[in-house]
C-alpha cells in the first residue's frame, strides 16, 4: 500500500507542477507595448517592474519544467517496481498451485 500511496503523492506533485508551468506563463506574458502610453520619466520605473514579472515567470515555469519531469521520471519507476513485484507474486501463486 506504500507505494501506491507514493504513486498518488507523486503524480499529485506533477499535475501541481504542470499548474506552475502555466501559471508562471500568465506571469511572464507581457505586454511592452503598453510603456508607449505612459509619461517618458514613468516608463523606465514600468519597465523595472515588467522585467521582474518576467523573471519570476520564467524561474516559476523552470520550476514547473524540472518538477515534472522529475515527477514523471518517478511516476515511470514507480509503476515498473510495483509492476514488477506484481508480476513476482503471481508468479508466485501459479507456482504453488
Amino acid at each position: 500500500m506504500k507505494k501506491e500511496m507514493l504513486f498518488v503523492t507523486v503524480a499529485a506533485v506533477c499535475i501541481f507542477a504542470i499548474a506552475l508551468f502555466m501559471i508562471g506563463g500568465v506571469v511572464q506574458d507581457i505586454d511592452y507595448h503598453d510603456l508607449s502610453k505612459l509619461p517618458l520619466l514613468e516608463q523606465k520605473a514600468e519597465y523595472d517592474k515588467m522585467q521582474t514579472r518576467k523573471n519570476v515567470g520564467e524561474i516559476m515555469q523552470l520550476a514547473g519544467a524540472i518538477l515534472c519531469l522529475v515527477g514523471f521520471v518517478l511516476v515511470t519507476v514507480i509503476s515498473l517496481t510495483v509492476s514488477h513485484d506484481n508480476a513476482k507474486e503471481a508468479e508466485k501463486a501459479y507456482a504453488t498451485r
